[in-house]
């Protein structure tokens, strides 16, 4: 079985790059970091961590043309790929609105945005002079100094139905954020297959990867208990969109009190406002069997890659996450 670790940009470089090598020696396919618009930046600590293993596949996800020029995200994806002996594996999205509009960046026509950030990457990768006039994009007789490049893989990060039809035309892989439910994964599994499907591909041309929030204990109740206070799990359940909830039966205005609160800074009383079937439609906590059971089901749902992302950063519980990821994968189930 194919398992990812994933991590957001919360710890120091030294802490990623030893669960990178971590991953590594635990057989993970693929060790993949997410990009805050205000923390670290993701591809540093991809640079120390293709530095710092071997073989495990390494993984962005994702990065905005908005806020680096295609022809950046080209050559810093070039240069990856070089560091890493050919392991990188590029993650494009538009990045969040809202703090698009904070730093004061256009970011309208989202999907031609992305694809012709698509079309403009594979060109410089290619080695030859690239001159491409788009709607949100230009470039005027660009070729790589660095010559051409190895195929390096695109995922696209984006839930809306025309990033998922663009997924299924243009792209190598698809990465679902974290905090979908399997009736979710579902729907975008199923666009991305019809998508596919009418320009001549099949699904399995698309590796269907997803972020998937994890935290292990020694019983379920005790890993819900913790996510529920858990700061991270309680914003992602104050934006989760309305009909996330709907489609695991779930009222949305319940999520009402939880956004209300958090916004206020209150986020002790947001927490209190989560219930146990909030954290267990929307994360994978509890034993590691009870982990192992809810992997299978998004396997089921169509995800080819589950990136186990832990909840805690505590040092035993990233471990426990790791470990729960080595089981599934000796089990290959």
């Amino acid at each position: 079985m194919r398992i990812g670790a994933g991590f957001n940009a919360d710890l120091p470089v030294p802490e990623i790059t030893n669960y990178a090598t971590m991953a590594e020696e635990l057989g993970f396919d693929s060790f993949w970091m997410h990009e805050h618009s205000f923390g670290r930046d993701a591809v540093s600590y991809l640079s120390a961590a293709a530095q710092a293993t071997k073989k495990i596949r390494i993984g962005v996800a994702c990065l905005s043309p908005y806020i680096r020029h295609p022809v950046l995200l080209a050559m810093t994806a070039a240069t990856l790929q070089e560091s890493s002996n050919g392991r990188i594996m590029l993650g494009l999205g538009t990045g969040f609105p809202m703090r698009l509009d904070l730093l004061g960046i256009k970011h309208d026509k989202p999907i031609a945005g992305i694809k012709e950030a698509i079309e403009i990457c594979r060109g410089v990768w290619s080695g030859n002079p690239l001159t491409f006039s788009g709607n949100v994009f230009s470039v005027k007789n660009v070729k790589s100094l660095t010559g051409r490049s190895a195929n390096i893989p695109i995922y696209i990060a984006g839930w809306k139905k025309q990033m998922l039809m663009l997924t299924g035309k243009y792209s190598d892989g698809y990465v679902a954020k974290a905090g979908e439910s399997i009736e979710s994964i579902k729907q975008i599994v199923s666009a991305i297959k019809s998508s596919a499907e009418n320009s001549n591909r099949s699904l399995s041309q698309i590796d269907v990867g997803a972020y998937l929030l994890t935290l292990v204990d020694r019983t379920k109740d005790l890993a819900v208990e913790r996510a529920k206070k858990d700061p991270f799990v309680t914003y992602m359940l104050s934006v989760q969109d309305d009909y996330l909830y709907e489609g695991t039966g779930i009222n949305p205005a319940k999520k009402t009190p939880i956004a209300e609160n958090y916004f206020k800074g209150n986020v002790t009383e947001a927490s209190s406002h989560i219930t146990s079937e909030m954290i267990e439609a929307f994360t994978l906590v509890g034993t590691r069997k009870d982990v192992a059971e809810r992997v299978s089901e998004f396997r089921k749902a169509g995800v080819d890659l589950p990136i186990l992302q832990p909840i805690s950063m505590k040092k035993d519980d990233v471990r426990s996450v790791l470990d729960a990821g080595k089981n599934l994968i000796e089990a290959g189930t």
